[in-house]
Formats: C-alpha cells, sequence, structure tokens
C-alpha cells in the first residue's frame, strides 16, 4: 500500500488513541467540538471502516474518516470527512490522503470511494474531478441541512456527490485533466471561502445562481464532466 506521498506519510488509525487524534483534527479544522464524535470514528474503525492520519514529520497535518456502504448497488467507501491544517494546504497531504483511502479501497475489492463537495469551492472541484479523476454523480440542495461548525455556519449545504473509480482500473488510480470545451458550462467563484468572509451578501447570490444553473442540469439530461481552466463545470448532455 502507498503510504507517502514527499514528505507525507499516511497511517491507518487503529488504536482508540489514533482515532481521537483524527477527531481532535477534524475539530481544529472545522473549528468546533465533537464535529466527529471520537466514539463514532472508533466504532467505524472497529466495524472495517477507515480513518487515516496524514504526518509530516512528527506533526499530525491531516486526517480523513470514511465508512462502508452502497451506490447504485455496488460496495463503496464513502469518504465522509478529509481535512487538512491550513497551514499545509496545496501541498500533497489531501492529495496522499485521498491516494491511501484507494489503496485501501482496492485491497478490499470495494468498487468505488462517494463524497460529496460544495460546488462553489472551485479549489475543492479542481481537485477532486481535473486532479483525482472523481467523476459527478449527482446534486443535492441542502444535503446536510444546516451545519454549525466554522466553515459551513449560515450557510446552505448545496453539495455535489462524486464517484471515484477503484474497480476496473487495473490496481491504477484514474487520472483526468482539464475539460478544454463544453456544450455548457456552470461558473464558480475564485474563492468562495474568502468571499464569504468579505462579503456575504455576495456570496449568497453566488449560492443563488449557481443552484439556478445546476437545477437546470441535472433536470434537464445534462451531467457535470469536469472542469475547465477557467474553473467553471464542464456540462455536456447525459
Amino acid at each position: 500500500m502507498r503510504t507517502s506521498v514527499l514528505l507525507v506519510r499516511i497511517t491507518a488509525a487503529q488504536s482508540r488513541v489514533e482515532c481521537e487524534q483524527a477527531g481532535a483534527l477534524f475539530d481544529q479544522v472545522w473549528a468546533m467540538e465533537g464535529m466527529v464524535p471520537n466514539e463514532v470514528i472508533i466504532a467505524t474503525v472497529h466495524a472495517g471502516g477507515y480513518a487515516s492520519l496524514a504526518w509530516v514529520g512528527d506533526q499530525l497535518v491531516g486526517a480523513s474518516w470514511g465508512f462502508l456502504g452502497t451506490h447504485n448497488d455496488e460496495p463503496t467507501l464513502h469518504s465522509h470527512v478529509t481535512g487538512v491544517l491550513p497551514a499545509h494546504n496545496s501541498s500533497g497531504v489531501g492529495e496522499a490522503l485521498k491516494r491511501h483511502q484507494w489503496d485501501w479501497a482496492n485491497e478490499r475489492g470495494i468498487a468505488a470511494i462517494t463524497w460529496t463537495f460544495d460546488p462553489l469551492v472551485r479549489r475543492n472541484a479542481y481537485f477532486n474531478l481535473a486532479k483525482l479523476g472523481a467523476r459527478v454523480t449527482d446534486y443535492h440542495e441542502d444535503f446536510y441541512g444546516a451545519i454549525n461548525d466554522g466553515l459551513n455556519q449560515g450557510e446552505h449545504t448545496d453539495r455535489l456527490l462524486v464517484r471515484w473509480a477503484v474497480a476496473g482500473c487495473n490496481g491504477v488510480a484514474p487520472i483526468a485533466q482539464h475539460v478544454a470545451a463544453a456544450e455548457w458550462s456552470i461558473a464558480t467563484p475564485q474563492d468562495i471561502e474568502a468571499l464569504r468572509r468579505s462579503d456575504r451578501a455576495a456570496a449568497a447570490q453566488w449560492r443563488a445562481a449557481q443552484r439556478v444553473e445546476l437545477r437546470k442540469a441535472f433536470a434537464g439530461g445534462w451531467k457535470v464532466v469536469g472542469v475547465m481552466s477557467d474553473g467553471s463545470y464542464a456540462v455536456a448532455r447525459a
């Protein structure tokens, strides 16, 4: 199993202490207490689910947690939370965690990994679709309802669900790239997280406008097929 990328070391959380370390990391990233309760992480690992820790030297800088499920009648690992300390964003930690997940799922014969992300967050769209090669399968409005953490408080929780293929890949995780052209595109803001801090009204307008477009796409026989170089979603007929 792949366990490191550059100077990042990924370990599977197995003991109670390691599960508690993952829970504490999530609380730090999401600025709340009990973002994922420790007992839930412990129970998930005990039942055969997934939790991992990312280290740079002896410093814990990221963690991930997911549980076994099904999607379209195939066995999946649903990766519910992957968090990286802000100081280590864009340094390869998130990718190392996801590729550890992929290897873990591949070793266990799991067909795919699924997770959700906020379609307004351009860097996550790029990471999920253009870097990892995951594919959008569904769109959900206010999927989680109200969340009172430090990142999502007061926000609508619209989400795209993605599927990252594991089965049928011959032991090699998918790769992808920007889509060069599309029949239709749906815009994303350059940095919605910064905009939420500086102008909540403008951020809300982005949510409302993007929701109209995503509703139209998913109700009208279209699908999101990737991201373009300007950060917009490429949309094509399903």
